[in-house]
């Protein structure tokens, strides 16, 4: 009888916590009209000062102007290649860079994440998927090993 009331108890005081927590927090109509523009914003930012970046990197680097997709009589296709996964990647970790701290300092001015970056709650099923899936991910790398091991002999 007494593990359900602290049960109850449990879950009322949950639930307080969480209104509290709202309403320490309240959203605006704005915010989400504010987080769009300050996440699109720094994203266009960080993409331009990226891939400028990665221009002068690589004449600085090579001596030679940034390869062109098109020009198929001048540039070699590694350059093209080697010149486009670069600046790729710089593009790519500016980004996700920028857009954390974006997230970061809206949640400094509002006192919570934006809606749209908001974890939701995980819920039992999840949790048991996510334990079945560990313990057959390391099943399975214990087959691997054992067959590598068969394999080669021990060695």
């Amino acid at each position: 009888m007494g593990s359900k009331d602290s049960k109850k108890a449990t879950k009322a005081l949950g639930r307080a916590k969480a209104r509290t927590e709202d309403a320490a927090t309240p959203r605006t109509p704005l915010g989400g009209p504010v987080w769009k523009i300050l996440s699109v914003g720094s994203t266009i930012l960080a993409t331009k000062i990226a891939t400028d970046a990665t221009q002068k990197g690589w004449k600085l680097a090579t001596g030679r102007n940034v390869p062109v997709k098109g020009d198929f009589e001048r540039e070699r296709t590694r350059d093209v290649i080697l010149f486009t996964a670069l600046s790729s990647m710089a593009v790519a970790t500016a980004r996700v860079a920028v857009e954390r701290g974006a997230a970061s300092y809206y949640r400094r001015s509002t006192g919570h994440l934006p809606k749209a970056l908001e974890d939701e709650k995980v819920s039992p099923t999840d949790k048991k998927a996510s334990k079945q899936l560990a313990r057959g991910k390391a099943k399975a790398e214990r087959a691997t090993k054992k067959a590598i091991d068969k394999a080669t002999g021990g060695r």
